[in-house]
């Protein structure tokens, strides 16, 4: 879902390097199995790759590290959490090979700090790379994710990944005044009042995003600030049962007419641990939910064409479809979708 910061660089773990590579560290007998796994064959390696997702081009786009995990093999907890930060990128997901082929995989997913319910674009990621290089003969997999199993449908003639994603759209009663926002970028005082408001919007519970629309991309999104701090947590307060969640800011400029089929708008994530993130899936999705709600229609179905990621010099592609119930109240379907390119592969070694 992120990456570190604007010029490309990771944030550091502590006690932990980024390896390009294989990561060399052997030894026979591997503290970091839970105590069910000692009972079972011990795999002291675990093959992974690394993708570049909602792009075609290598080095664009949003890194994703994808290890897999063999049907004997259960890791803990802590050891996932180190393994992502090992490999120091915005997420690494866990793909668990399944007893038989074609059947659905368990997915993990991880960020530097936690495991998250889901994230969109290690789902394209690992479902791209599930349909290119696992099971080529197949369009469609099913992914079991913390927040619910969810269908990928792929397109192998445009290499397009389409992904069911789960949802329970909620908009927050408490918003963020634009006076926390300028305390961190100083710039959009010149739109910004204080007494201006954005909205908190939760695509499921534990994923959380404040929507700023800006009115232009030159210059004010050019000029966001992306390494500090955005805002005091206490200033983002979530309704009750909704806590804890992640809470970025996404900030958004429409650039399309309101009448073109599918609506062009250009993003940046903004997110404290991070800095600032290529491409966010599940932040694009919540902000179709926010506008397509807004919009309203019984039934109606809207698109999206989200670009993020151009002012890091990694561009990504992200298209999301959004239908209402017929009552246009609340959501009835997501659809997110793109692409992914493989850009390594090797072995990471358990200690």
């Amino acid at each position: 879902m992120r990456t570190s910061s604007s010029h490309n660089q990771q944030i550091s773990c502590e006690n932990f390097t980024t390896k390009a590579s294989t990561i060399k560290k052997l030894a026979t007998h591997s503290p970091f199995l839970s105590s069910s796994a000692h009972s079972m064959p011990i795999t002291n390696t675990l093959a992974f790759a690394t993708v570049d997702v909602f792009t075609t081009t290598p080095f664009k786009g949003n890194q994703l590290a994808v290890v897999r995990i063999p049907p004997e093999l259960n890791l803990s907890q802590e050891t996932k959490q180190t393994i992502a930060c090992e490999f120091n990128l915005s997420e690494t997901v866990f793909l668990h090979d399944p007893q038989v082929s074609h059947a659905q995989r368990r997915l993990d997913i991880f960020t530097l700090s936690q495991e998250l319910p889901f994230a969109g674009h290690p789902v394209i990621g690992a479902a791209c790379y599930i349909c290119q290089h696992l099971e080529t003969e197949t369009d469609q997999t099913i992914m079991l994710c913390k927040a619910g199993p969810v269908t990928c449908h792929y397109d192998r003639k445009d290499n397009f990944m389409e992904v069911e994603t789960p949802h329970n759209v909620h908009i927050h009663s408490q918003t963020v005044s634009g006076k926390a926002v300028l305390k961190t970028q100083p710039y959009l005082s010149n739109i910004l009042a204080a007494t201006y408001y954005f909205p908190i919007v939760s695509l499921v519970r534990g994923l959380s995003f404040i929507l700023i629309n800006l009115p232009s991309i030159t210059p004010y999104m050019e000029k966001l600030e992306a390494g500090t701090a955005c805002i005091d947590p206490s200033s983002a307060k979530l309704d009750e049962g909704w806590e804890p969640s992640l809470i970025g800011f996404y900030f958004y400029v429409i650039i399309s007419h309101p009448n073109e089929i599918v609506q062009k708008i250009r993003t940046r994530m903004l997110e404290p641990s991070v800095g600032e993130d290529a491409a966010t899936g599940s932040a694009a999705c919540t902000l179709a939910c926010y506008l397509a709600l807004k919009d309203g229609g019984s039934g109606r179905t809207y698109q999206y064409s989200i670009e993020q990621g151009v002012e890091m010099g990694r561009a990504s592609e992200i298209h999301v479809r959004v239908t209402l119930d017929t009552e246009s109240k609340t959501v009835h379907s997501v659809v997110l979708a793109g692409r992914a390119v493989l850009v390594t592969q090797g072995l990471l070694h358990l200690p």
